[in-house]
């Protein structure tokens, strides 16, 4: 989502003492104790490519993107020039959290004309406002080839490829669906439309159900015809805090279903930053450490998945956009150490759910981009997911905990036998002593990140800040092995915690 749709009331959140961890890793005793169990869990493995992230198609074309000085009241009003692909530390940034997919839409996607062969001149068509041009896509080919990442696009279903009376036109879509297929670019998922729900705030027009439902279906012809094997997905339904989906316009169209669709796609930001007009939770440093408001995430991916069954059976499910706040993102917040207990707890919600993939929006750009895309340097949530990604792998466990400010996910190893417990400590003034409970063997590697303070840009993994090298390679990124299957974590700490010896059947 990149402009903001209209809503509700403000959240005013007070914010809470911080009593995050600081470098000196676990202390040798704790405020309080907990115990995870883990377990087989019911057989749930997601894809590969289940992290991953997006460029939004306005940074892509050179649109209007966020202020980057995060002012309030500017809702997508910033120029920026065309994403550069090719810069050296960006690719390798990106090349660590591979395989991956690569989404490219948002609110632009909706008014962009593809021009392959220069016959607009980079002047946008009566009804539409924005030229992706051959060189553009051409460089989102390059680096998706490059880096191993697979495309999910966003096709134009906005006002300008529509007619008269409001039905889609395929034709421009199919000169890019073509293009792509004769060079090679590797697309697996066309997705038509950007936040359908929202057309009424964000283009004007309310697109009935019924006629997105026959828009839906002549994008299947057309994708089956040009692209043999690619996906089709939809609808990119967008999902407010504390709200939901406040038009019910999902449930209308999954009532007129079934839709011809591989895969059913939404979209949530569990809060607003300054930027956003109106909100419904705004963000603060402490909002996504409440248990509560972390919960959310499940309950909204429910009523998706119940909608999907309805209207689309067998489709798979995916979070197919997802930021810590709407609107760019929430300086101090969104950048920061804060937003990564948001960011590990969501995927390991999604996860648990069996949902194929979760898109960070986005890889870099605004306040909630994984890498700062002035500096290329990497954020907190950078290096979070860089650890779920190494460290993670596609198997699901069960894993239970009895306190309601330690959550706990279980997945086998990424690597060898073994399970991995991603645990959040989210109380921000208490340390905790995890006992672990399950056939785990009785060795333990853990890698625990902590900061100064929840705002701090830096983080430290087992006391050891992490940043570049002088030649920009990635850290180690070593853990610290010990006996025992318990370990004591700081007040607002993140843990991934390996069991190498561990003998659970599914993880070997």
């Amino acid at each position: 989502m990149k402009r903001a749709s209209t809503l509700l009331v403000v959240l005013i959140v007070a914010v809470l003492p911080c009593g995050c961890g600081g470098d000196d890793g676990p202390a040798p005793s704790a405020d309080r104790t907990s115990r995870v169990s883990v377990g087989e869990g019911d057989g749930v493995t997601i894809p590969e490519r289940f992290l991953s992230v997006a460029v939004d198609t306005a940074q892509v074309v050179g649109g209007l993107f966020w202020n980057p000085d995060g002012s309030s009241g500017t809702v997508g009003d910033f120029p920026v020039p065309p994403y550069d692909f090719a810069r050296p530390r960006l690719r390798a940034l990106a090349k660590a959290l591979a395989p991956a997919l690569l989404r490219v839409g948002g609110t632009d996607a909706d008014h962009t004309y593809y021009d392959l062969d220069g016959t607009t001149g980079g002047k946008a068509p009566a009804g539409f406002e924005w030229v992706l041009t051959k060189a553009q896509w051409d460089g989102v080919a390059d680096f998706a080839r490059a880096l191993d990442y697979r495309i999910l696009f966003t096709l134009n279903a906005g006002k300008g490829p529509r007619d008269q009376s409001d039905v889609w036109q395929g034709d421009n879509a199919r000169s890019l669906v073509e293009y792509s297929v004769a060079n090679n670019v590797p697309v697996d998922v066309w997705e038509l439309g950007n936040e359908v729900n929202g057309y009424s705030v964000l283009l004007g027009f309310f697109l009935q159900p019924q006629q997105y439902g026959a828009d839906l279906a002549a994008a299947r012809a057309l994708i089956d015809a040009a692209a043999p094997g690619a996906k089709l997905a939809a609808p990119a339904i967008a999902y407010w805090p504390k709200a939901g989906e406040f038009n019910n316009y999902f449930g209308q169209l999954m009532a007129v279903g079934p839709h011809p669709v591989d895969i059913v796609t939404w979209h949530y930001y569990p809060q607003q930053s300054r930027r956003c007009p109106l909100a419904t939770r705004r963000a603060r440093a402490e909002v996504m450490l409440d248990p509560q408001n972390l919960d959310e995430a499940s309950r909204w991916a429910a009523e998706v998945e119940a909608h999907t069954k309805k209207g689309a059976p067998g489709a798979a499910v995916w979070l197919g956009e997802s930021g810590n706040a709407q609107c760019g993102g929430e300086p101090g917040v969104s950048d920061a150490f804060a937003g990564s207990f948001w960011w590990i707890d969501q995927l390991g919600v999604l996860a648990a759910r069996g949902q194929g993939a979760v898109v960070r929006q986005t890889l870099s750009g605004s306040d909630y981009g994984l890498i700062d895309d002035q500096t290329l340097e990497p954020r907190p949530d950078y290096w979070a997911s860089l650890l779920w990604r190494r460290l993670v792998g596609t198997r699901v466990l069960s894993a239970k905990s009895d306190d309601t400010k330690l959550r706990a996910y279980a997945h086998c190893r990424r690597q060898g036998d073994g399970v991995t417990v991603v645990l959040l400590n989210v109380d921000t003034a208490k340390s905790v002593r995890v006992d672990l409970d399950g056939a785990l063997g009785d060795t333990l590697v853990r890698y625990t990140l902590t900061a100064a303070s929840l705002d701090a840009k830096v983080v430290a993994l087992e006391g050891v800040e992490l940043k570049l090298a002088s030649d920009d390679t990635l850290p180690a990124l070593d853990g610290v092995e010990q006996r025992g299957t318990n370990l004591v974590m700081p007040a607002a700490s993140i843990a991934f915690v390996e069991l190498p010896q561990a003998g659970v059947a599914a993880c070997k």
